[in-house]
């Protein structure tokens, strides 16, 4: 996804990538729109939920239509693995409609002209385990939003190996994507710049 202000930092550097998202956005990061099937859903192969604040009210949304279109992952060697997630950007969900159709509209996605997100995640590290022993690796995040590519640090958990599945997340600054207004404060109503994005992937 190119556009204006389109520009990549690191992105394709370094080792074999795990790519995904994250979502999360990952997580990243990123509601979708209610006018997702049951089907879709059902053939999205995790979740990928997100949160947006302002001095007001929180909001949690999650992304409806994804999919994974790239992995290759080996648990003997995961620092090795990739994976590659496509977010349609459409399908946002906050639970409400008049929110959604805002974040979808030129001022926020401005989905009409960008309608996908791309998450590559690769460059797995371990690092401590969680409090149940589960293996954990920083990864980094190639995030393709908005017309803009940036390269993000973030962390994913081996949930499961059968079937095999990570969670993981990241924060995205969506200014430094160019998606929204700056907040402000004598606005209470402005989105805070960063957005955590927590994220489930079954491979």
């Amino acid at each position: 996804m190119r556009g204006r202000g389109s520009r990549a930092n690191g992105a394709g550097r370094g080792r074999s990538v795990v790519s995904a998202v994250g979502l999360a956005m990952l997580g990243l990061v990123f509601g979708l729109s209610s006018a997702a099937s049951a089907g879709d859903e059902a053939a999205t192969p995790g979740r990928i939920e997100f949160v947006g604040r302002n001095g007001i009210a929180t909001a949690n949304g999650t992304f409806h239509v994804w999919q994974i279109v790239e992995h290759a992952i080996d648990l003997a060697e995961i620092e090795q693995g990739h994976a590659v997630v496509e977010i349609d950007l459409a399908s946002v969900d906050t639970g409400s409609p008049r929110r959604d159709a805002h974040l979808r509209n030129p001022d926020f996605f401005e989905v009409e002209r960008f309608p996908t997100a791309r998450v590559r995640v690769y460059d797995a590290r371990p690092i401590e385990p969680d409090a149940e022993g589960r293996r954990r690796f920083a990864v980094r995040y190639d995030v393709d939003l908005h017309g803009v590519q940036k390269t993000l640090e973030g962390e994913i958990t081996l949930v499961s190996e059968s079937p095999l599945a990570f969670e993981g997340g990241l924060v995205i600054d969506r200014l430094e994507f160019g998606v929204g207004a700056p907040p402000r404060r004598w606005n209470p109503m402005s989105i805070e710049a960063g957005i955590p994005i927590r994220f489930r992937v079954e491979l």
